[in-house]
C-alpha cells in the first residue's frame, strides 16, 4: 500500500472509530477560518464607538449571503438583507450612531445588496450607502427603544452558489449580474433587485424571477467565506479586532430545512435552516466526537459551541490604568429560551430559563460560576474562604438566597444573548451615564462586575463554570447542598452552554514622545479558551425539587 492510500485508510479508520460522519454531513467549526456561516460575536456603537466589518469570498463562484444584525438582549433582528458577492469579492461596512442616536450601517462598497444601499447618500462628492437599524422586531416585551440595539452580534449565512444557469430552466444570468466588471463595480445590481420586486401586487405573473422561483440560478452552498470585525473606542482612542468564527457543513442543498435563498426582510434563513442535524468537535484529549442525530439544525450549530468551562486573562493594573472586559455571547440562545423561536413554552436544554417578558427587566438568566480566580503567582481565594461563607470577588447580580454549601463557589447570572463581564474597581471599570452605568471600554449596559482588586489581585486569570448552576430552586431563601450541585441537561453528549467571545484589554501609558504630548493608548483582544465535557447527563433543576411546605395555620 502506498503512503497516500495508507494515509487515507488510517483517516477513514479514525473517522469510523469515532462514529463521525463525512465532513459534508456534520456541522463543524473550521479552525482555518473558512466556512458557509460566519458568527461575529460582538458589535458595539455604545458611546462614540464604531464597529468596522468585512466578509471575503475566497472562491471562484459568486455567492448569495444573508447578513443579519441582532441586538444583544434577546437576539431580535434589527437589520437584515441579502448580499450577492462576486467571485473573490470583499464587502465592507461600518456601524455607528447617527446624529439622532440611532445605530446605522454605512458602506462605501459597490457589491450588490438587496435592497441596494450604495448610492443612497453622498459625502464630499463620494457615494456611499446607509441604513438605520430598525425597531420593528422588538416585540418580545422588552424595551422598544432602538438604543437596545447599541450592542449585539451578527451573522452571515451562505444561501447558495450563484450561477448563470443551474440547468433547471429559467436561466437569468444572475452570477454575471453580480460579477464585478473591469471598472470595479458589479455588472447589474438592478437586475438582482428586480428579481425580488413585485411591480404591482394586483397583477399576477409580473413578479421578479426570484419571487416566482428562488431556485433560479442557484446551487448548493460551497463555503469559502471568512471575515472579521474591528471595535473602535473613540473615547479611549483604541481599536481591537477579531476574526469571525467559521462554520462548515451547515447545509448541503439550497432547499435545506427551510428554503435557504429567501427574500430580503425574511427571518429566514436562520441558524436553524441548515439541513444537517449532526455536529462534530475535537475534545480536549484530541479525540473526535460527534453528536449523533439531533432534533434541529440549530442544535448542531449549538453543539460545536458547547463548553463546560471558559477561561481567559484579566488585568486591572493601576499603574497603567488597565481594564479588562470579557464578551460572552450565546449565538443560538433565542432558539432555546424564546417560545416564538423555540416553538415550545419551556426552556430547551441546555438552557434553563425562558425569556421573561413579564418582569420589570425582561431577561432569560443563566447561573454560571466563577469557580476560582488567580493572580499571576498562582494565588487564589480557595483557601481563604471559610466553610459556608463565600466571599469576594464581588459579583453582581448574584442569584437570591444565602449560599450554605461549603465549596468556594461564586455564582452569578448572565441574562442576555450577549453580556459583558467587567473586571476591576467599579470607579474605574464602570462609567456613569444618563441611563445607568456602563462598562468603561465597550460601553455595555449588559454587564456584570467582578471586583478582583478587593482581593489584592491586579492581574491574573479566571475560569467560569458553565455546567453547574447552583441556585435557590425551591425558593426557601438559601442554596443548600443539593441545589449547589445542579447540573444542566446535555446537548447531545456535551455539557455546558453554547458560547463564544473574547477578552478585551486597555492600557494607558500617559504622555509620551520627545515633547511629552502624545498619549500612549493600547488595546488587545484575546479569544476565550474553553474545555468540553462529554458524557450524557439528563441534568436536574427546579422541576426536580419539591417546594418547602407551607407553614401550618396558627390555631
Amino acid at each position: 500500500m502506498n503512503r497516500k492510500n495508507l494515509t487515507a485508510a488510517v483517516l477513514a479508520g479514525l473517522a469510523g472509530a469515532a462514529g463521525i460522519v463525512g465532513s459534508a454531513q456534520a456541522v463543524n467549526i473550521n479552525p482555518d477560518g473558512l466556512g458557509q456561516v460566519l458568527i461575529y460575536p460582538y458589535y458595539t456603537v455604545n458611546g462614540n464607538g464604531v464597529t468596522i466589518l468585512s466578509v471575503v469570498n475566497t472562491t471562484g463562484d459568486a455567492k448569495a449571503v444573508k447578513v443579519r444584525f441582532t441586538e444583544g438582549e434577546n437576539t431580535r433582528e434589527v437589520l437584515d438583507f441579502n448580499l450577492y458577492m462576486s467571485r473573490f469579492d470583499v464587502w465592507t461596512a461600518s456601524l455607528e450612531k447617527n446624529l439622532d442616536g440611532v445605530p446605522v450601517m454605512t458602506t462605501r462598497d459597490t457589491t450588490c445588496t438587496v435592497p441596494y444601499f450604495y448610492g443612497n447618500g453622498v459625502d464630499n462628492g463620494l457615494d456611499y450607502g446607509s441604513q438605520e437599524f430598525l425597531p420593528f422586531a422588538l416585540t418580545d416585551g422588552g424595551s422598544t427603544d432602538i438604543s437596545r440595539a447599541n450592542e449585539g452580534h451578527f451573522e452571515m449565512i451562505e444561501m447558495g452558489t450563484l450561477v448563470d444557469d443551474n440547468g433547471l430552466g429559467n436561466a437569468e444570468g444572475s452570477a454575471s449580474a453580480a460579477t464585478h466588471t473591469s471598472n470595479g463595480v458589479p455588472a447589474d445590481c438592478d437586475q438582482l433587485v428586480d428579481a425580488w420586486t413585485d411591480p404591482d401586487d394586483r397583477v399576477v405573473g409580473d413578479e421578479g424571477y426570484w419571487l416566482q422561483d428562488p431556485f433560479t440560478d442557484m446551487e448548493a452552498p460551497s463555503g469559502g467565506l471568512f471575515g472579521g470585525a474591528a471595535l473602535v473606542s473613540v473615547e479611549k482612542a483604541v481599536m481591537v479586532s477579531y476574526e469571525a468564527t467559521a462554520i462548515n457543513g451547515f447545509a448541503t442543498d439550497v432547499l435545506a430545512n427551510d428554503l435557504l435563498h429567501q427574500e430580503p426582510g425574511s427571518v429566514l434563513p436562520s441558524l436553524n435552516s441548515g439541513d444537517v442535524n449532526v455536529g462534530v468537535v475535537f475534545l480536549d484529549d484530541g479525540t473526535i466526537q460527534d453528536s449523533g442525530t439531533l432534533s434541529r439544525g440549530v442544535d448542531a450549530v449549538s453543539y460545536v459551541f458547547m463548553h463546560d468551562q471558559i477561561m481567559n486573562e484579566y488585568t486591572t493594573e493601576i499603574d497603567t490604568l488597565s481594564g479588562t472586559e470579557w464578551v460572552m455571547t450565546f449565538p443560538t440562545k433565542s432558539f432555546y429560551v424564546y417560545p416564538p423561536s423555540s416553538g415550545v413554552d419551556v426552556p430547551v436544554a441546555p438552557f434553563t430559563s425562558l425569556w421573561d417578558s413579564d418582569d420589570d427587566d425582561p431577561s432569560a438568566c443563566e447561573v454560571v460560576l466563577l469557580d476560582t480566580i488567580w493572580d499571576r503567582e498562582e494565588r487564589t481565594i480557595i483557601d481563604e474562604i471559610p466553610d459556608g461563607e463565600p466571599i469576594p470577588p464581588i459579583v453582581s447580580p448574584r442569584p437570591p438566597g444565602e449560599i450554605i454549601d461549603p465549596d468556594p463557589i461564586i455564582p452569578f447570572q448572565l441574562c442576555f444573548e450577549t453580556s459583558v463581564i467587567a473586571f476591576g474597581d467599579p470607579d474605574r471599570a464602570l462609567n456613569p451615564s444618563t441611563d445607568g452605568s456602563r462598562t468603561s471600554l465597550l460601553g455595555s449596559r449588559n454587564f456584570h462586575l467582578i471586583d478582583n482588586e478587593i482581593l489584592g489581585f491586579e492581574y491574573g486569570w479566571a475560569r467560569l463554570e458553565l455546567n453547574d448552576f447552583p441556585h435557590d430552586a425551591n425558593l426557601d431563601g438559601q442554596i443548600d447542598e443539593d441545589e449547589a450541585l445542579f447540573t444542566r441537561a446535555s446537548l447531545g453528549d456535551l455539557n455546558g452552554l453554547p458560547v463564544t467571545g473574547f477578552a478585551v484589554q486597555h492600557f494607558l501609558n500617559g504622555f509620551l514622545g520627545p515633547d511629552g504630548n502624545t498619549i500612549g493608548n493600547y488595546g488587545g483582544l484575546w479569544t476565550h479558551k474553553g474545555t468540553r465535557l462529554t458524557g450524557f447527563d439528563p441534568g436536574f433543576g427546579p422541576i426536580d425539587l419539591v417546594p418547602p411546605p407551607e407553614p401550618e395555620p396558627s390555631q
